[in-house]
């Protein structure tokens, strides 16, 4: 079984960069990518013009002081393990609503079943545990690239505290309170419209390619 680990996903990162023959770009991080973007943008700072983060954190759930997060890590495991690849959505639609609480009801039939269809039970349950465990408070504090952090006031993947750390820590970093309740951006939605106007506009001032 492949190795799922942070080593992983920055030589990852490394792989796509160097076969698109990327010599200067913007990175966009949404998520758990977040963490992995600020690793990024410390071991590349060549490489790296600013960055994006969209409802990301620096410290995953087990990370957090909030004794809560540790409940909803456990709930998570625990719809992984007994139900991920059951053709009943009940187990999956716990991240669903979690994911994508003010979506239309088609978006989250769809993404109940992408879930199940998307990887294995094993392969999620690594992927949470992983993302649980990650801590990049002190590496975002050597982020010297111009940074724009937004994020969605009721997130509940990740609470919008992570979000205004993140901004925190990161020497200089702009945050933007994004309007809703979804953790994922959905198209025609105010967040998802502001999101793409304060990224282009972040991206005219910091990156000379765009």
């Amino acid at each position: 079984m492949e190795t799922v680990s942070e080593d992983v996903m920055a030589s990852d990162m490394s792989a796509v960069a160097t076969a698109a023959r990327l010599d200067r770009f913007a990175l966009l991080g949404i998520s758990q990518g977040c963490a992995f973007s600020v690793r990024y943008a410390v071991e590349h700072p060549e490489q790296v013009t600013c960055l994006i983060m969209l409802g990301g954190y620096l410290r995953g759930r087990l990370k957090r002081p909030d004794l809560d997060q540790r409940k909803l890590y456990e709930a998570g495991a625990m719809m992984i393990r007994d139900g991920w690849g059951s053709p009943n959505p009940v187990f999956r639609h716990f991240f669903t609503s979690t994911f994508i609480p003010d979506a239309p009801q088609e978006i989250v039939a769809s993404f109940d079943e992408l879930q199940r269809i998307a990887t294995s039970p094993e392969a999620a349950m690594r992927l949470w545990e992983m993302n649980s465990e990650v801590d990049a408070t002190e590496l975002a504090k050597r982020v010297h690239v111009p940074t724009l952090v937004m994020h969605c006031v009721g997130d509940r993947v990740a609470p919008i505290e992570e979000g205004r750390l993140m901004a925190k820590l990161i020497p200089g970093a702009m945050f933007v309170e994004l309007p809703g309740n979804n953790h994922v951006l959905i198209e025609g939605t105010p967040a998802f419209d502001q999101f793409f106007e304060e990224t282009a506009a972040f991206l005219a001032m910091h990156n000379p390619v765009a």
